[in-house]
């Protein structure tokens, strides 16, 4: 794990932002995505990875992986529920999540991720679509992009699983946090009920 985070802080990221995503049916969803395709066809600093039906380059995990760690900022649309997989993709990566909607990451995974959440993500509202992502992500310094970086790489071993004959790893993962989450909400809920 440490290597990787290691590799991470270190890769090249050409891209100022990346977009990986497959076509959705629908108006909301598809005017979004349209949009997002749009803005990084028409960008030179944008690495887009269609995901089309069929023999998709986006089921191979390091052809995703690829496009994000050449990437600083990761754009993730809504997806068909509010978990994207991409997300954890991108976090894995090294690369910043860029949201446009709260409920892809924010009000979902409280446990995991920090409360400050410009300190690992950017937020564009979905619903003001004349937003230049391009021009929006350029506005942020060189200096605050490495701390984000740092951050989304701190978090990975939280947001991954350990294997389960791993001795000595000495890092929390997902299932770790989510325990110490349980036990602290079971805590509260016993005092609450011997206050009562």
């Amino acid at each position: 794990m440490v290597t990787w985070q290691d590799k991470m802080r270190r890769v090249e990221r050409p891209n100022l932002f990346s977009f990986v995503c497959g076509p959705r049916k629908g108006l909301e969803k598809a005017a979004i995505r349209d949009e997002l395709i749009k803005q990084c066809n028409d960008s030179s600093r944008c690495e887009l990875l269609k995901c089309e039906s069929g023999g998709s380059r986006c089921h191979d995990p390091m052809t995703v992986l690829g496009v994000m760690a050449r990437s600083r900022f990761c754009l993730q649309a809504p997806g068909d529920s509010f978990t994207r997989k991409s997300t954890f993709d991108a976090i894995l990566a090294g690369c910043i999540p860029v949201f446009f909607s709260p409920h892809t990451m924010y009000t979902q995974y409280t446990w995991y991720l920090p409360d400050e959440r410009r300190s690992y993500s950017v937020f564009m509202d979905e619903k003001n679509n004349t937003t230049q992502i391009e021009q929006e992500l350029s506005r942020i310094s060189e200096e605050e992009v490495v701390q984000m970086r740092e951050t989304v790489i701190g978090w990975i071993p939280r947001l991954t699983y350990a294997h389960p004959n791993t001795t000595n790893y000495g890092l929390p993962d997902a299932v770790d946090v989510a325990l110490v989450a349980l036990a602290k909400q079971a805590r509260i809920k016993h005092l609450l009920f011997v206050r009562a």
